[in-house]
C-alpha cells in the first residue's frame, strides 16, 4: 500500500469542506481467496451480514435501492442481514464460523481484533484489497491500516475518523444550562451537573454507561488492551522503557473504581446497571442525562435526541482538554470478512463501492434522499420525513470523513472540535501493536472469567461494591489464576515488537 499523508491532513482537511451537522471459498469472481475481481458477470452474489443490534427502519426499501444501485455499478451483489443482540453478539460470530455458516460481511472492533484471528474467525484481506480495494488503498492512509494488521497480515478494513484519544462523557447541554451551570472542564464540573439533575429531574437517572470519561484525568497516557477497565493490563507511554503493568493494582484503577463507588452511593448511577441494556436508545428517550462517549457518538444520537427532544442540547465534555492527546491505535471501528464466507471478493468489493462516491456512501448510511432523509445545504436533515422512514443503520461502523453528513444539529463550534481533534496528537510507539494470546490462553480464560466477576461489568464498574472490601481476595485470585505469566507473556511481545519497529 502506498504511502499517503496522515489523514489528519489530507482526509480531514478535505472532510471538513464537506462536512455538515449530520471472501475462503468460492466466489462469483474466483474460486480462490484474493483472485480475481468481483463483477456482476455470472451469477448473482447474496452478501450475509452479520451486525450487532436491532435492524434500522425501512431497511427493505433501502436495501432494495442499494442492491439497484451496485448492480448499474457493475456489482451483482445483494445483500441480506441479521442482527445479533448486542450482549451475544461476540459469541454468535465465533458460533457462526465453528458452524461453517457462510456469513461474509461483520462489523468488528480493534479490541477485539488479535482475539478474533487467535480464534480464526476473521480471514485476510491483503490479497483481496490489491484486486478488490482500489479505492480502500488510496484512500486510508498507511498508519492506519497498520492498526488493523496482526503478524503482517491485514484483517479488517478500518473507518476512518480521527484517532487520538476521546475518552469523554455526552451530556444535555440544555439541562446543564438550565441548572444554571459553568461548560464542564473536570470531574468537579461534572458532579455538580449529575448532583443537579438528581435534584432537579429526578426521574432521570444522571449517568449510565460507567466512568470511562474519567480516564483524561486519572490515567491519560496510558494504552490498555480494549475497553480501558477491561484490560489486565496498561502501558503508560510517558514511562521509559515501555512496560506491561497489572491494571488492577494500579492507583489510578482504585481511583477509578472509589470515584465509582462514591457516584453510586450519591445516586448518580443506577441501581441496577442492567436496567440500561440500549444506553444509546435510552439516553435519546430521556431516560438519562450523561453517559460515556468520544468525539463522534454525539453526532451519531443527536437527530433521535431532537426527534424526542426538540428543546434538547447535546454537548461532548472531556476533561483537561488542554492536556496532550495520544493515539494508540489509529483505527478502531472495522469491517471484516469472517473466515467461513464464500465471497469475500465481492464483500471487499462492496466496501471499496461504499467508500468510492459521495453517492454510494451517502445510500447506505442515509438510505434514499427524499425518503428516508433530506438535503439541508451540506447537512442531513429529517425534517418532514415520517419516523418509520428515518433509517439509522450503525453507520458508524464505516464512517468515511471525506463524505459523511453530520447532522444540521451539530454546532459549528462541535465540527471545528472534530475537524481538529487530531491537531498536536501524540502518535505513540504503541500503533499497530497487537497481542497474540495464544501462549496464555489457559491462563486468559480464568482470568476474564475472575475480571468478569468483580471488574469489567461486575460490581466493580456498577459501584455497587467498595474496592477495599473485595480488593485482596480479587488480586489474590489474579495471582493464583496466572496473571504475572500473561504479563510476562505481552512484555516480551511488546518489546519484540518495539525491537522491530526500531530496525524498520
Amino acid at each position: 500500500m502506498k504511502n499517503k499523508k496522515p489523514f489528519k491532513s489530507s482526509i480531514l482537511i478535505a472532510a471538513i469542506l464537506i462536512l455538515t451537522l449530520l471472501a475462503g471459498c468460492g466466489s462469483a469472481g474466483s474460486t480462490k481467496q484474493g483472485g480475481s475481481e468481483a463483477s456482476s458477470a455470472g451469477k448473482e452474489v447474496t452478501l450475509k451480514i452479520l451486525f450487532p443490534g436491532d435492524p434500522p427502519r425501512d431497511l427493505d426499501a433501502v436495501n432494495a435501492a442499494i442492491s439497484e444501485k451496485l448492480k448499474a455499478d457493475g456489482l451483482n451483489i445483494k445483500l441480506n442481514y441479521t442482527f445479533v443482540p448486542w450482549d451475544s453478539y461476540w459469541n454468535k460470530q465465533s458460533l457462526v464460523v465453528a458452524a461453517g455458516e457462510s456469513y461474509d460481511l461483520t462489523w468488528s472492533h480493534v479490541s477485539k481484533l488479535s482475539q478474533s484471528v487467535s480464534k480464526n474467525v476473521l480471514m485476510p484481506l491483503d490479497a483481496i484489497l490489491q484486486t478488490n480495494g482500489a479505492e480502500l488503498n488510496q484512500d486510508i492512509s498507511d498508519f492506519v491500516w497498520k492498526a488493523v494488521q496482526v503478524n503482517g497480515k491485514t484483517y479488517a478494513i478500518p473507518r476512518v475518523v480521527p484517532s487520538a484519544q476521546s475518552d469523554s462523557f455526552q451530556i444535555r447541554g440544555d439541562l446543564r444550562k438550565k441548572y444554571g451551570l459553568p461548560e464542564i472542564k473536570n470531574s468537579a464540573d461534572f458532579e455538580k451537573y449529575l448532583e443537579a439533575v438528581k435534584q432537579n429531574d429526578p426521574q432521570m437517572v444522571p449517568l449510565v454507561g460507567g466512568a470511562s470519561g474519567m480516564i483524561r484525568e486519572l490515567g491519560p497516557s496510558n494504552f490498555t488492551n480494549g475497553e480501558y477497565m477491561n484490560s489486565l493490563f496498561y502501558v503508560d507511554v510517558n514511562e521509559k522503557p515501555l512496560k506491561v503493568k497489572n491494571m488492577f493494582t494500579s492507583k489510578f484503577y482504585e481511583d477509578f473504581v472509589n470515584i465509582t463507588r462514591d457516584w453510586y452511593k450519591k445516586g448518580y448511577l443506577p441501581k441496577d446497571p442492567n436496567l440500561f441494556k440500549d444506553v444509546n436508545g435510552s439516553f435519546t428517550q430521556g431516560k438519562m442525562a450523561a453517559m460515556p462517549s468520544n468525539i463522534l457518538r454525539p453526532t451519531e444520537v443527536i437527530d433521535a435526541l431532537k426527534t424526542n427532544f426538540p428543546e434538547a442540547e447535546l454537548e461532548f465534555v472531556q476533561f483537561a482538554p488542554e492536556d496532550p492527546k495520544y493515539i494508540f491505535s489509529s483505527a478502531d471501528n472495522l469491517l471484516a470478512v469472517l473466515a467461513t464466507s464464500k465471497h469475500p471478493n465481492e464483500a471487499v468489493a462492496f466496501v471499496n463501492w461504499l467508500h468510492k462516491s459521495q453517492e454510494n456512501y451517502d445510500l447506505f448510511t442515509l438510505g434514499v434522499k427524499d425518503v428516508n432523509y433530506k438535503v439541508d445545504g451540506s447537512s442531513a436533515s429529517y425534517d418532514g420525513i415520517p419516523a418509520d422512514k428515518q433509517y439509522f443503520p450503525i453507520s458508524w461502523a464505516w464512517t468515511d470523513m471525506r463524505y459523511h453528513k453530520f447532522s444540521k444539529y451539530i454546532t459549528p463550534a462541535q465540527l471545528d472540535v472534530i475537524k481538529n481533534f487530531d491537531n498536536g496528537a501524540v502518535q505513540t510507539p504503541l500503533i499497530g501493536f497487537a497481542l497474540d494470546n495464544e501462549p496464555v490462553k489457559a491462563e486468559l480464560a480464568k482470568l476474564s472469567a475472575i475480571v468478569a466477576e468483580y471488574s469489567a461489568n461486575g460490581p466493580l464498574m456498577n459501584g455497587q461494591v467498595d474496592f477495599s472490601t473485595v480488593k485482596d481476595q480479587f488480586l489474590s485470585r489474579l495471582d493464583a489464576a496466572g496473571i504475572n505469566k500473561v504479563l510476562a507473556e505481552y512484555q516480551k511481545q511488546l518489546d519484540a515488537f518495539l525491537a522491530a519497529q526500531n530496525k524498520s
